[in-house]
C-alpha cells in the first residue's frame, strides 16, 4: 500500500507544481509509548502535553510526572503517527531524559530512524489490528507524507512560528481531500472531530478550500498559498 500512497503523492506534486522525489518517503513502526513519548519532547502543541510545559526542554524535566500520570495513560490508547527529523529529534535532546530505560528506548528508535541519511521519517504506531493497520497505512501515511512533500518544498508554517501549526495541519487535510474528491465534506468531517486539537486541521482545511477555490492551474495554486505564506503569515 505504501507504493500506491507514493503514486497519490507524485500525483498532489504534479496538481500543485510541487518537485517530487520517492527517495524522500519512509516510514518506521514504532509503539504507541515511544509515538507519545517523541511528540511530548519535540513540542507537539497537543494540551495534554502543554500541561508539562510549552518548550522540550520544560517537558522533558516534567517527563517522568507525564509518564506517572492518568493523561498519559489515556495518550496509550491513541493510534496514529508523526514526522520526526533531526532538528527536533536528535540525540542532544533524547540526553537529557533523566530516565535511563526511556533514554535508551528513544534513542533506539533515533538510529532505526536514520535521520542522518534522510531528513524526515514518517512514525506510525503498531497495529493492534487489521482495522488499525488498513487506516495507518491508507490515511495516517499519506497524511505525513503529504507533510514531507510539502516541507521538501519549502511549504512549512511553522517554520516561521511554532503557533502556525494548525495552517499546516489545514493544508495537510485540504490536500488529501483534494486527492480524495471530498472538498465538498470538509465541514462534515470538522462537525464529527471530538478532539480540539484536530477540528482545527478542518477548520485550517476550510480556509484553504476558500483561498483556493477557482485556481485550476497547478502553478496558480502553488503561487496563491506561497504568497499567502508570505505575506498574510508575516504580515
Amino acid at each position: 500500500m505504501a507504493v500506491s500512497i507514493k503514486s497519490q503523492i507524485k500525483k498532489l506534486a504534479k496538481e500543485f507544481d510541487l518537485k517530487y522525489n520517492p527517495s524522500w518517503f519512509r516510514f518506521i513502526w514504532v509503539s504507541s509509548r515511544e509515538n507519545i513519548l517523541i511528540e511530548f519532547i519535540t513540542g507537539c502543541p497537543d494540551p495534554i502535553y502543554a500541561n508539562y510545559g510549552k518548550k522540550p526542554a520544560e517537558r522533558i524535566r516534567n517527563m517522568p510526572r507525564f509518564i506517572a500520570s492518568i493523561e498519559f495513560k489515556k495518550c496509550l490508547k491513541r493510534y496514529g503517527g508523526q514526522i520526526v527529523s533531526k532538528e527536533g529529534f536528535d540525540k542532544r535532546t533524547i540526553g537529557k531524559i533523566q530516565e535511563r530505560a526511556t533514554r535508551k528506548e528513544l534513542l533506539g528508535v533515533y538510529s532505526r530512524a536514520r535521520l542522518g541519511k534522510y531528513k524526515r521519517v514518517a512514525l506510525l504506531t503498531k497495529a493492534k489490528n487489521k482495522k488499525q493497520l488498513y487506516f495507518l497505512l491508507k490515511d495516517i501515511l499519506r497524511h505525513e507524507w503529504i507533510h514531507i512533500l510539502l516541507s521538501r518544498n519549502n511549504i512549512s508554517f511553522q517554520s516561521l512560528n511554532k503557533k502556525h501549526w494548525a495552517y499546516d495541519e489545514g493544508l495537510v487535510e485540504f490536500m488529501a481531500s483534494f486527492l480524495d474528491k471530498d472538498l465538498d465534506n470538509l465541514e462534515k468531517h470538522m462537525a464529527n472531530e471530538k478532539y480540539p486539537m484536530e477540528r482545527k486541521y478542518w477548520e485550517y482545511a476550510i480556509k484553504f478550500r476558500k483561498m483556493l477555490k477557482g485556481k485550476i492551474m497547478p502553478k496558480d495554486r502553488k503561487r496563491t498559498i506561497s504568497r499567502f505564506k508570505a505575506t498574510s503569515i508575516t504580515g
